[in-house]
């Protein structure tokens, strides 16, 4: 290659440096300003997170201090602001077992029915469900409860559905049809799993309306 050529080629770099330097500067900036952004977010879910965390455990506080007020005001706030971190849905659960552990037992109806609803984390949402319709059976609205059971779970909650309809249906004085669910739920029940010898004995318990 020749001297002229290497000016050539030299030329030619110069040339598209000054024609394209500036698309060059901005697509580093860009780049630059999304790692940046990036971190940022990241920090911001951290300090989030932090907070509904140090928020939660002051709710937990405060229940074991019977402060129902301060908890539920917590747990509003937790609902409200920062319903996407798991705390939110454990707070309201909490709020949910106080109110069940004092008889209170419409207290406990919606905050279950907004983890049933709204939970980041989709495992908590059928189990808030179920927990709905057993303090619906507490209260005696049996039908509500079963009428919940049948439309909110799928099959993989299977066993224990049935084990509280069969509950329900016996409280109702429905023998033959308590058994049947006993039935259902011990015949959809994991070969290892720790209620089967309840179920089984709750069928037992039932020989006379087979």
């Amino acid at each position: 290659m020749s001297h002229y050529d290497d000016e050539d080629q030299a030329q030619r770099l110069k040339q598209w440096w000054k024609d394209n330097w500036k698309a060059l500067a901005a697509g580093l900036i860009l780049g630059l300003s999304g790692i940046v952004g990036w971190d940022q977010y990241k920090a911001h879910q951290l300090a989030r997170g932090a907070e509904a965390a140090k928020m939660f455990e002051d709710l937990k506080t405060a229940l074991l201090a019977d402060k129902a007020e301060e908890a539920n005001s917590i747990a509003n706030k937790l609902k409200t602001d920062f319903a996407k971190t798991p705390y939110a849905a454990q707070g309201l659960l909490r709020i949910a077992q106080h109110a069940v552990e004092k008889g209170r037992f419409d207290e406990a109806l919606p905050p279950l029915a907004w983890v049933a609803a709204n939970a980041e984390d989709k495992v908590l949402q059928p189990l808030a469900t179920l927990r709905q319709a057993r303090v619906l059976a507490q209260q005696g609205k049996f039908d509500e409860a079963i009428q919940l059971l049948d439309s909110k779970l799928d099959k993989s909650y299977t066993t224990l559905v049935q084990e509280l309809k069969g509950d329900i249906l016996l409280a109702q004085g429905n023998r033959k049809g308590a058994r049947e669910s006993f039935q259902k739920a011990l015949t959809a029940s994991d070969g290892a799993a720790a209620n089967r010898e309840t179920l089984q004995r709750k069928i037992d318990d039932l020989a006379d309306a087979a």
